[in-house]
Order: C-alpha cells, then structure tokens, then sequence
C-alpha cells in the first residue's frame, strides 16, 4: 500500500508541472470563437401598431455564435425564437382602426448572419480585451412568422383563411442592423446589452397589408376577415367602408417590422473545441 502510495505521489510530481503548463496554455491561448445565449423583449411596428412603446415582457429566446477575424471585425451567425402581437384595441378612440377591430400574436424564428465592427482594436488576446466594448452590426437574415387571431376561445392560423385573398408565404427576408456593448465578467465571459432593428420584406407579418376580400368562400372566412362587428359602431364612416367588398383593410406602401432588446451571456471556447484534442491532453503531449 505504501509503495503504492508513493508510486502515486510521485506520478503527480513528476506530471504536474506539464498538466500546469498545458492548462496554463489552453487557457491563456487566443480564442477566436465564442458563443451567445441570452434573452429579451420583440416589439412589432406595422398596421396594428398603434404606438411607439417597447414591449417589456421578454418575448424572445437568441442562441449565436461568432468568429474573430480582424483586429475590429467579426462575423455572427444567430438564431431566435420569438414573439410579436398588435391590436387595433390600443387605436385612438372613434378611428378606423378602431372600429377596422383587427389584432394577431405570432410566434416566430428568425436565422441571420451579420458583420460586427468593433470600435476599438482588438488587443491581441481573448484575456486582455477591454472592459466595456461598443460594437454595430448589420447582415441578412430570414424569418417564418405564423400570425393567429382568437376567435371566440379558439386561436386560427390567419394565413389559411386568406383574409385579403393573397395567398402570401410565411417565409421574407429581413435586414437586420443593430448596436450593442459587450461587458467584461471575466476572461472567459461577457455580459452583452443589443438593440437589434430587423425590416422585413413583406407587410403580412400581421395578417393586414391591403383590402378586404370581394366575397368571401363562405361566414367562417368573411367571420375571421372582417371583425368590425365584434365591437359597438363607434366610427359610422369606417364602419360603412368596411361593408363594401374590397374596402381598405390596411396600407400596403410600408411593409413591418420588429425591434429586438436583448441581453446575452457570451462565452469564449477553447481553441483545440474544433479540433478534437482536449485541453490537457493533446498528441504534442501524449508522444503520438
């Protein structure tokens, strides 16, 4: 046992001081990927949007990975899940959107891929990087946004009903662009603050971009499309123009849009992550 013992104690003697160098290596190596999770809030502007207040409840899940390759450029790919609704309820009393009485919720995702500038240079190691880290970004990105309406007690998919008779796809392309300041935990993590505008190419995120349909297939879909009659009259003129077939539903010159305020957890990987060798022991160090 003693023996043992002492053949133990000797092994970590002897190793020690490469398992130290090699862990002192990993760690203080440079890392030029790190990964992003975090949260926040996704405010919608289109017809629905009847004011210019931030959504407050968190409303949107991220998940981003990003890659160094300039002094003061870096390159992210990020994915979220979000959610984004309107009402005509907020509208002004007496409006047309108010008596129109239109509202959707959807839940969405968003992937994208963007160019990150950093204001300042980059200091040559992960370690070394600044406290508080002011960066813009812009890219492409695609989102898929399913807008629904409660019915009664029932939520319907907007898009199967057609409500304007266009037929249009869930799937546009978006451009994002944003700001963000990255904060300095340690030298492994950041705590990053982002506001991230995203314009769509499409004006259906909502469910409303034109007019109203000129008949209808049948009341379930006239019922789902023209909802003035859920609420008293309280514009008689709107309520009128509503009535008659291909009346004004929405305004198609100005396609939406959400804006996005999250905050993130970003964490540095190792350098060998990629290249299938483990931090402490790598094949320099093993004689293979």
């Amino acid at each position: 046992m003693k023996r043992t013992l002492f053949t133990f104690a000797l092994i970590i003697l002897v190793s020690s001081p490469v398992l130290a160098q090699n862990f002192l290596s990993w760690q203080m190596n440079d890392r030029y990927f790190s990964v992003q999770v975090g949260s926040g809030t996704s405010t919608y502007y289109g017809d629905l949007k009847h004011d210019q207040h931030i959504r407050r409840e968190f409303s949107n899940l991220n998940l981003g990975v990003e890659a160094r390759l300039l002094s003061k450029v870096s390159v992210r790919m990020q994915g979220t899940y979000y959610n984004i609704k309107g009402s005509d309820n907020k509208a002004k009393d007496s409006t047309y959107a108010q008596q129109r009485n239109l509202s959707f919720s959807s839940k969405n995702w968003d992937l994208n891929i963007n160019g990150v500038f950093y204001l300042y240079d980059y200091k040559g190691d992960y370690f070394r990087r600044l406290q508080i880290e002011p960066y813009l970004f812009a890219g492409l990105g695609l989102t898929h946004f399913n807008p629904q309406a409660e019915i009664g007690e029932e939520w319907v998919d907007l898009a199967d009903y057609e409500t304007e008779g266009t037929d249009y796809s869930q799937f546009a392309l978006v451009i994002p662009a944003g700001m963000g300041l990255k904060f300095k935990i340690n030298a492994f993590m950041n705590f990053n603050l982002e506001a991230s505008y995203r314009y769509a190419f499409t004006d259906y995120m909502d469910d409303v971009s034109d007019r109203y349909r000129g008949a209808y297939p049948d009341l379930t879909h006239e019922i789902i499309s023209n909802r003035k009659d859920e609420i008293p009259v309280v514009n008689q003129n709107a309520y009128d123009n509503i009535l008659v077939p291909g009346g004004k539903r929405g305004n198609p010159k100005k396609n939406d849009s959400y804006l996005f305020l999250n905050f993130q957890l970003e964490f540095y990987l190792p350098p060998d992550l990629f290249s299938g060798e483990t931090p402490l022991f790598k094949k320099s160090d093993t004689g293979k």
